[in-house]
């Protein structure tokens, strides 16, 4: 992924919206994207496709909100092998992305607090 992990364009487009509050929304994005991702990290391995499906949705929209795209389009693709019914090996490859993106964009969002 040679792309920057956050959407510089989406998130000066906040930054601008949030001015004084952007350091809270940041904050908030972090720890409500931690909490989404131990979800899932408890729902990919035993095969909870619902709990896949939810907790994918919601971290798209919340990541898709502060320029994360890479988040947003793993979430996404994770939804929809979710929404198939596809438990198997699949998800936990993109889990292990998703991962990898999130850290990324949690690095780079970091240094706006």
């Amino acid at each position: 992924m040679s792309q920057a992990a956050i959407d510089p364009i989406i998130f000066n487009e906040i930054s601008v919206l949030m001015e004084d509050s952007l350091p809270i929304f940041i904050e908030t994005y972090l720890e409500n994207t931690q909490k989404l991702i131990e979800l899932l990290e408890q729902a990919v391995p035993v095969g909870d496709s619902e709990s896949v499906f939810q907790n994918a949705h919601q971290l798209k929209g919340g990541s898709g909100s502060i320029g994360a795209m890479q988040v947003f389009q793993i979430a996404k693709q994770m939804e929809d092998v979710a929404k198939e019914g596809d438990t198997g090996a699949q998800l936990g490859a993109l889990f292990v992305e998703l991962k990898n993106a999130y850290g990324a964009a949690e690095t780079e969002l970091k240094e706006h607090l």
